[in-house]
């Protein structure tokens, strides 16, 4: 298995696993705060869904979606303020990066460029993974402080 191939398996299973846990979350989990001042679960899986959608077109040679201004934590906008919008959205850009990195597995170790430097494409698609393992785990405590300590990935 070259390295982007195993960098794709493990998107696909972050992929999944995160839209099992959003599936999981109700309406008022997804877009409110847990505290008044965390982050909405809404907001950052809008973070996710876009970096992983740039990842894909950085990889694709394509054009690459227009970042949020501004130094503060983006927010998702109107649109995708509702569970069923933003799962759809994360899914869609998850969706894009996997076939971004189908369509380049010979290339997978052609430089990509990301924050003023190069790295192979195989390795911008683990670091999306994890970024959005990341994120998913902060669904899960979210699930737990709700008392759902059920493992929805299974």
């Amino acid at each position: 298995m070259t390295p982007m191939e195993y960098a794709i398996k493990a998107m696909e299973n972050a992929a999944r696993n995160y839209k099992k846990d959003l599936e999981a979350m109700t309406e008022e989990q997804i877009v409110d705060s847990v505290s008044g001042s965390a982050r909405k679960p809404v907001d950052f899986t809008y973070e996710v869904a876009l970096l992983n959608k740039d990842a894909a077109a950085r990889i694709a040679g394509t054009e690459r979606p227009v970042e949020p201004e501004g130094d503060e934590w983006w927010t998702a906008p109107p649109e995708l303020q509702s569970k069923q919008a933003i799962t759809d959205y994360m899914v869609n850009c998850c969706d894009e990066l996997i076939e971004a990195a189908k369509a380049n597995v010979e290339n997978g170790d052609k430089n990509v460029g990301i924050e003023g430097r190069v790295r192979p494409a195989y390795d911008l698609v683990n670091f999306s993974m994890m970024h959005t393992m990341y994120h998913c785990a902060q669904l899960n405590f979210i699930q737990s402080m709700a008392d759902d300590m059920k493992m929805h990935w299974f």
